[in-house]
């Protein structure tokens, strides 16, 4: 093995960490974002005798982005000390002794209006005297203001006994043997951290690798981290590990720290700039070897390590095609390169994974991630460019004996990309978009072939900016998840005294919850029986329509045309014409009282009665008498028919009608001269006898004869307004040389107010011109 190889293999077992290198790749660097009106801010416990280093870095920016200010303040002190920055690159780093055990909080604020690259960092060096008992003895709770976003970090760092051989770390369960961490929201909600351990070895301290122990001075750290989700205040639990092992030191130094840098921003050079980087870079070697080495000195069996070379050596064949693929591209490069064992998935800016393997978790929704973004040029303007947002599941399984190393396994789980494109937005509209995130669905542990795995399976949502601009651009955004709350967790975190308030007032609505219940079922069942009786009415519609005449009918001499409109499926209202053997034509135009299908039914009885009585050489009157008759035996005395019957013989120039308590009839001369038809006698079934009469008048071509239903004149075309009859002849007098259909579809239209829903009345209307 040669001194280089050595080295690397040495700096990776100093850098031993729990965090799993992610499939996705993420080409560029995240810096925070100060955006107007919000800030940046560290804040620590910190003890008498430590030190607090800081450092800050501000991106050259426009001068709309103002002076921004750095504030250093304590709980104890107050304001200590603030520096002002002018729009111009910055980068700053001091270190201040502490002389006063506080929490101090270094706050980066903007007075311009618009943003700028900005990161602010601060980390502690602890006082190694001043330490604590470890594990914590008992639950701590630490009351916290936050906003969504914000991070709460609890440090541990403890040194090492002599003589602790490695395989005692590894097999610790992280962070639950050592120490648990959650908080609770003012809302009730319990949220967990998630955590890190670091392992490194101190001034004095030693790495055999005989034996693999560790000797006087190595050191441990774990960090526990919550991202709160939303605005408010909670209550930060600390408390003992499950299981803390007996080795463990009985002291460590504690440190808290909450960060507020709600706003991330991506740099995004041109395509053009990114490509030819790539092209003048040279390849990067291959990991496969240098991978496999690391594994035997880390002790691992021969055959896991042929498994994951395997799989080393085909990321680095993806790598290379992924390479000559965007050197080849002008845009781009949308498409996965899938191995066997191995996947590359296109270059991404930003990434947001969520687990898929764990235990199931019952009774709740998927999770919902919420992603705030816009895009920003160096310059401050708004750029013309696309946003492509992956989403896929991702198999990440790994060998028990090797859990830090891992290989993807589509047998396992699908990759099921979906891809979305969005425009660009400025910052002054910045776009959302939520991501459903799935919970765990599978075991944490599985097994195949006689090999056990572990499945660390993920979901990722992944985010690339395709800049075509000349510009270099930002991508900012800011990532949201809504918290999961459920009935039974809200009420279990209530007051006593509201629990029971809400129990009585349960058992006293359970009646009415019973009462409401029934109510929907007739509600229903009323629906139903509705919706059967519309069907048997529209059935009934369909029948009616076909007793009346199927279209405009021409005889010799005369054009007849009718029009009907009913308020409900069915109505009272009855036209028709037919012709004799004599060539004249008999028009009828009735009205039976009342409406729907108790009217429809007796105007069925009435129009087979009028066809069976109308014969050639039978006057009007003896046609009205046996109708009469017909009627009066047929229906209830509060029961009638009004009608109008005429004669038309163009032949002879006459129209004879008799008008039986009907609307008078209209002949409108081509002179505008107004006739009106009412002479005949009461109406249809009122008095069995009764001596009906019919009058006859002369008729010339371009003569217009109307016979009409009351709804039309009756009709309601305002406040308390009428159509009425005048203006009912006055219109036709208007319109009486048009066609006869635009004559009844414009009268039609007069009379039926726009907003109204349904008409107040049936309406019918027959038109006859005299054309010879």
């Amino acid at each position: 093995m040669n001194s280089r190889t050595c080295i690397g293999v040495w700096l990776g077992l100093l850098c031993i960490s729990f965090s799993v290198e992610a499939q996705t790749t993420i080409p560029s660097t995240r810096h925070g974002y100060l955006k107007p009106g919000d800030s940046l801010s560290v804040e620590l416990s910190l003890q008498s005798g430590d030190a607090l280093t800081w450092t800050l870095w501000l991106a050259n920016a426009s001068l709309e982005a103002g002076s921004s200010t750095l504030i250093f303040r304590s709980d104890v002190d107050g304001e200590i000390w603030r520096k002002t920055y002018n729009p111009d690159a910055i980068e700053a780093k001091d270190e201040i002794k502490i002389s006063k055990s506080a929490r101090y909080r270094l706050t980066l604020r903007s007075d311009g209006k618009r943003g700028r690259l900005a990161d602010l960092s601060a980390w502690p060096k602890l006082n190694s005297a001043d330490r604590q008992p470890f594990p914590l003895p008992e639950v701590r709770r630490l009351a916290e203001k936050y906003s969504a976003g914000d991070k709460y970090t609890v440090e541990f760092e403890f040194l090492l006994p002599d003589s602790i051989t490695y395989q005692r770390l590894l097999a610790l369960d992280i962070p639950r043997d050592l120490v648990q961490m959650w908080t609770i929201t003012s809302d009730g909600d319990s949220l967990a951290a998630t955590s890190k351990v670091s392992r490194w070895i101190g001034e004095t301290g030693q790495l055999s690798f005989v034996g693999g122990k560790t000797k006087g001075g190595s050191r441990i750290s774990l960090k526990l981290d919550l991202e709160m989700p939303e605005d408010g205040e909670g209550t930060l639990h600390l408390a003992p590990g499950a299981r803390p092992p007996a080795w463990l030191p009985n002291k460590a130094r504690m440190a808290t720290a909450h960060k507020h840098d709600p706003w991330g921003a991506v740099i995004v050079p041109p395509l053009r700039v990114l490509l030819d980087t790539l092209a003048a870079r040279a390849p990067e070697a291959p990991q496969a070897t240098y991978k496999a080495q690391s594994l035997r000195i880390r002790g691992i069996d021969t055959v896991n390590v042929a498994r994951l070379t395997r799989v080393f050596a085909e990321r680095d064949s993806l790598a290379a095609v992924r390479r000559e693929r965007l050197l080849a591209a002008s845009g781009y490069d949308t498409l996965f390169l899938i191995g066997q064992q191995a996947f590359l998935p296109p270059d991404m800016h930003l990434a947001i994974t969520n687990s898929l393997a764990g235990e199931q978790v019952r009774g709740k929704n998927p999770a919902q991630t919420n992603v705030r973004w816009f895009v920003e040029s160096r310059g401050g303007e708004s750029a013309k460019t696309r946003l492509f947002a992956w989403s896929y599941d991702e198999a990440r399984i790994a060998y028990k004996p090797v859990p830090d190393e891992w290989f993807w396994d589509g047998n396992v789980l699908l990759l099921r990309p979906t891809l979305e494109i969005f425009p660009a937005v400025h910052s002054d509209h910045p776009a959302t978009i939520t991501l459903q995130m799935r919970y765990m669905l599978r075991s944490r542990t599985f097994e195949k072939n006689g090999v056990r795995y572990l499945d660390k399976s993920q979901r990722v949502w992944g985010a690339y900016l395709e800049n075509m601009t000349e510009d270099t651009l930002l991508l900012v955004y800011h990532q949201s998840r809504g918290v999961e709350r459920t009935a039974l967790s809200r009420f279990t975190r209530l007051p006593k005294w509201v629990r029971y308030s809400m129990m009585v007032l349960a058992v006293f609505g359970l009646g009415g919850v019973a009462a409401l219940f029934e109510l929907r079922r007739r509600e229903q069942k009323r629906k139903r029986m509705v919706a059967e009786m519309d069907a048997e009415l529209e059935k009934a519609r369909q029948v009616q329509l076909k007793l009346l005449p199927s279209g405009p009918m021409t005889v010799r001499g005369v054009e007849v045309l009718g029009l009907h409109q009913s308020m409900q499926s069915v109505g009272g209202d009855y036209y028709d014409f037919f012709s004799l053997d004599n060539e004249c034509v008999v028009v009828c135009v009735a009205d039976v009282a009342g409406h729907g299908l108790h009217a429809a039914l007796l105007m069925s009885n009435l129009q087979a009665t009028l066809h069976a009585v109308a014969q050639p050489g039978r006057g009007l009157t003896e046609i009205v008498s046996l109708l009469n008759r017909e009627m009066f035996r047929r229906t209830a005395p509060e029961q009638f028919v009004t009608m109008l019957l005429c004669e038309v013989c163009a032949d002879r120039k006459t129209v004879t009608a008799c008008n039986a308590g009907h609307n008078p009839g209209y002949i409108i001369r081509k002179t505008g001269e107004v006739i009106e038809m009412d002479a005949g006698g009461i109406m249809l079934g009122m008095m069995d006898m009764w001596p009906f009469i019919q009058m006859e008048y002369t008729i010339g071509p371009g003569d217009l004869i109307v016979l009409y239903t009351d709804g039309i004149p009756e009709a309601e075309i305002g406040f308390e307004d009428m159509f009425g009859y005048e203006r009912l002849k006055y219109f036709l007098s208007e319109h009486q040389f048009d066609r006869l259909i635009d004559i009844a579809q414009r009268l039609f239209r007069q009379v039926t107010p726009k907003d109204a829903s349904a008409i107040a009345d049936d309406m019918a209307i027959v038109l006859m011109r005299v054309t010879e």
